[in-house]
């Protein structure tokens, strides 16, 4: 407590992590300080961070302090390997202040991968879950919509995906207040019975479990929120995510090359951006399955983003997600055994 009757939530930053490193993290810090009940850690290296810091009118000190740490994971190294050889890069300090209390969470904009493997390694996964995953919204038309996997496991198994839709059950559940979410997996058709082994053997499974499973949804159907929680391989989801991301840039150059630059074209542009970036809203996800908050985030984010990824960790963290995930597996895994 800081004095006052709100609870400060602490949060660890890699503020080395992304394409831009300290010039984008250090305001985006203070700009989700002044917007209230969170205090940072800055991790990364010491007079980097310091001299970007000084350019800046600082909060009270006990909103903000650099925690030293030692090396960046680039997004070509291997996230083992690097935490062999790295240990003491931010991306793991962060993770590990948290893992010894002194901070309810970290964020990263750093190479994905060794953010995954900072939150599986330091934290540890949930019972029975090998490696977590990541989930979110995608499409702005049906910004409710979380798809998992959106990465992380692009090889998988059915009974692992069951997993992922509980822990998106909770997930649409506590964060995005839906009082019985509808689970769809994703498939090439919407009749039961289409789709690759994977999604058939997928479907005996889910029909076993206590979940509002409504079937199979396509792609196309995203954009309609026919389901609040749509389940696929990590492989299907990143490719999604990037078309969709990928789509939203193309439209929006295509609208500049034919409006001109007006301010009817910067509106528009900034609306489709903003509904085929949905990302850039909360500025990332939240590692689901380990025992800890990981927000994952692009490496291309600017303040704005990486702020309102530090706001998305102080309102997880609020909603209590991290405890809640294990008992959500338990009550589905107990189905699926009986």
């Amino acid at each position: 407590m800081t004095g006052t009757t709100k609870k400060i939530t602490s949060i660890a930053l890699d503020a080395m992590g992304g394409d831009h490193g300290p010039k984008v993290m250090i305001p985006a810090a203070l700009k989700a300080i002044k917007k209230g009940e969170v205090a940072i850690s800055l991790v990364g290296d010491q007079k980097a961070l310091q001299a970007e810091l000084d350019k800046y009118p600082k909060p009270p000190g006990y909103l903000i302090n650099i925690v030293p740490s030692v090396g960046i994971v680039q997004e070509d190294e291997s996230p083992a390997l690097a935490y062999r050889t790295k240990p003491k890069a931010s991306v793991f300090v962060a993770a590990g202040i948290v893992k010894m209390g002194k901070a309810d969470g970290f964020v990263s904009m750093g190479s994905t991968g060794a953010s995954i493997a900072a939150a599986t390694v330091v934290y540890g996964t949930l019972n029975g879950i090998d490696r977590g995953a990541l989930g979110g919204p995608v499409v702005g038309y049906a910004p409710n919509t979380v798809i998992i996997d959106l990465g992380t496991n692009v090889d998988t198994k059915a009974s692992l995906l069951v997993d992922f839709a509980a822990l998106g059950n909770v997930m649409s559940k506590l964060i995005y207040k839906n009082d019985n979410p509808r689970i769809a997996l994703l498939s090439v058709g919407s009749e039961e019975g289409k789709g690759n082994s994977l999604v058939k053997e997928t479907t005996e499974l889910f029909n076993a479990v206590d979940l509002n499973f409504i079937g199979n949804i396509e792609p196309n159907d995203l954009p309609k929120g026919k389901a609040e929680v749509v389940i696929c391989d990590g492989f299907v989801g990143n490719v999604i995510l990037k078309l969709t991301e990928g789509l939203g840039s193309a439209i929006v150059g295509h609208i500049q090359k034919t409006l001109g630059d007006t301010k009817t074209s910067k509106k528009l542009s900034q609306e489709i951006f903003e509904k085929l970036n949905i990302l850039e809203a909360f500025g990332g996800g939240p590692l689901l399955g380990v025992k800890g908050l990981a927000i994952v985030g692009h490496g291309s984010s600017n303040v704005n983003a990486v702020a309102n990824a530090i706001g998305t960790a102080k309102y997880v963290i609020k909603t209590g997600l991290i405890e809640a995930q294990q008992a959500e597996l338990d009550r589905i895994r107990s189905a699926v055994n009986d």
